[in-house]
């Protein structure tokens, strides 16, 4: 009998394990096959570009197409034809049917078609940037480049909604993540270092044991309390200290995301100091050091690396916090350099904000999704890297 209990037993517990990391693997894969797909798709997704057949272009990148949309490119001649480029697109097609005198209404619009033959044929400089069916049969549809990584990760506008060709440049998102973790670093490392080698070294037992259980409770506190907090008292404060618009800005999430950091900084570090062997504090006093000469010339560099552990692991809890960046940060999806009195929105928050609103299977969703993956080999790459530091410290 007792055997049988054992089978049942251990093969639970394998059936357990290998659904659990199945499904791990099924949603990493879900989230990459999602958002690699982005980089097949041509930027202006769901419309054609169209010019005179007499034009020679045959090909527009990325970068060539939105240069038209938005107005950089203003001349054929540097994209191999001739003449002044005259742009007719979504955006601007009321004021341009305005200036031509043409007034469409309703389904008057699908007459466009004979509209653009016309303009097309009279200024062959024209490029139409619309969908097939307003695209005139007589015009030569170009062929356009599709979405390439370093045009993601590298631009510097986010407009996922922009017609007709939205702008997914990451780099606005990227650097509010990092302005918002490289500030509440700065406040984690102050208040959380100093905290574990005071809790690891002079406190007395009766406040260890008060204030260890305190801090390790402060882990379980859902994060939207956080940021109630912050709505509550820092964004108002900071809004008056600092004579702002607005409180909502990167050093409101800073100081908050801190406080959230602060526990597993704490008990990470607390536990690498601990871990220091008596022989050398005992060595230490013996040779005439004080207490707080010997934690700052043995303790400390003795456990460094799990400091340096407990900091990274601190800064993978930030980098992946949602609901506080959210609610405090003022998201802005724009590049602010490293003022932190500036609103910002990181990779967490726009995924959270935009995700909802975003049509499944579009480019929008799919940009949300690669985000996502960034996120992902961020925070993976600093949690490895806390790992191993913590793994050092326990060899």
């Amino acid at each position: 009998m007792r055997r049988w209990r054992d089978f049942l037993g251990e093969s639970f517990i394998k059936a357990s394990g290998y659904t659990g990391a199945l499904t791990v693997v099924a949603i990493v894969f879900f989230l990459f096959k999602e958002g690699v797909g982005l980089f097949g798709r041509s930027p202006v997704d769901g419309f054609e570009v169209a010019v005179h057949p007499s034009n020679p272009v045959e090909k527009l990148n990325e970068a060539q197409v939105r240069g038209l949309i938005f107005g950089q490119i203003k001349t054929w001649n540097e994209l191999g034809g001739r003449g002044e480029v005259e742009v007719w697109h979504v955006s601007n097609l009321d004021k341009k049917l305005k200036a031509e005198g043409l007034k469409f209404e309703g389904e008057d619009y699908l007459r466009l078609s004979l509209v653009f033959d016309s303009l097309l044929n009279a200024r062959p400089n024209i490029v139409l940037i619309f969908q097939s069916p307003l695209i005139p049969p007589s015009a030569k549809r170009l062929e356009v480049g599709k979405m390439t990584v370093a045009g993601f990760l590298g631009g510097t506008n986010w407009k996922p909604t922009e017609s007709p060709a939205p702008l997914f440049g990451l780099w606005p998102l990227i650097g509010g993540t990092l302005l918002v973790t490289f500030y509440a670093m700065i406040f984690a490392v102050v208040l959380g270092v100093p905290t574990a080698i005071y809790l690891a070294e002079p406190a007395p037992k009766k406040v260890r044991a008060v204030v260890k259980p305190m801090i390790e409770l402060l882990a379980g506190v859902p994060s939207v309390v956080f940021g109630f907090i912050g709505l509550a008292l820092v964004v108002p404060n900071l809004r008056l200290a600092f004579g702002l618009d607005s409180g909502s800005t990167a050093l409101a999430g800073s100081i908050l995301l801190a406080i959230v950091a602060l526990p597993t900084i704490i008990s990470v570090s607390e536990d690498a100091i601990r871990a220091v062997p008596d022989a050398l504090r005992h060595g230490s006093l013996a040779l005439g050091a004080t207490h707080w000469q010997t934690i700052y010339r043995v303790v400390a560099p003795y456990s460094s690396s799990g400091i340096a552990a407990g900091l990274i692991l601190g800064a993978g809890r930030i980098v992946g916090e949602t609901m506080v960046v959210l609610m405090v940060t003022g998201n802005n999806p724009q590049w602010v350099g490293w003022d932190a009195l500036k609103s910002v929105r990181t990779m967490s928050a726009a995924i959270a904000a935009e995700m909802g609103e975003a049509p499944q299977g579009g480019m929008h969703y799919q940009s949300l999704f690669t985000v996502g993956c960034m996120l992902f080999l961020l925070t993976f790459f600093v949690n490895f890297v806390g790992e191993m530091l913590k793994s050092k410290v326990k060899k």
